[in-house]
């Protein structure tokens, strides 16, 4: 019985590491193209683009570290059982927040000078869209499906 149980016990484990896994996967597979539509949109010589990646990579890295810290800070809180330990974690709980509201600051302060203030506000307009166009098919997900049918692929073919 002992023995069915550990099985039962791993075979869950694997299956949520594959799971978690396959979630970064999709994560990294959607950065990927929203980074290649930005640059698409934008217009970025390679140079540009290299740095845009990077920058984009980076500032997404911080947030999801930081969202990381603040998800164990509440678990910690949750599970602590001194006022003095939830106080602990309370203030660090603050410094990742305030953290993390500093990232869309160094966004801007370290796209201006690659981007230019022409495409920076492209790069904004293009970002609040598809954040309200991602919002949108969270709360609702049926109204992504009956919208306007993608247009067919075009080959294009080098000379």
């Amino acid at each position: 019985m002992r023995l069915i149980f550990l099985f039962a016990i791993s075979v869950l484990f694997v299956h949520s590491f594959s799971f978690a896994v396959q979630a970064a996967e999709k994560r990294n597979q959607l950065e990927e193209l929203l980074i290649w539509k930005m640059s698409d949109e934008l217009k970025l010589t390679p140079v540009e683009e290299k740095k845009f990646t990077d920058l984009v990579k980076e500032l997404n890295r911080k947030k999801s570290d930081l969202n990381h810290e603040m998800q164990l800070s509440i678990e910690k809180m949750q599970k602590a059982t001194t006022t003095k330990v939830k106080e602990d974690e309370l203030s660090k709980y603050r410094k990742n927040l305030q953290s993390y509201g500093r990232i869309g600051e160094e966004e801007f302060d370290k796209l201006k000078p690659l981007l230019g203030a022409e495409r920076l506000v492209q790069y904004l307009v293009i970002k609040l869209d598809l954040t309200n166009r991602i919002k949108s098919m969270l709360t609702n997900p049926e109204a992504g499906k009956g919208g306007k049918p993608l247009p067919s692929p075009k080959l294009i073919e080098e000379k």
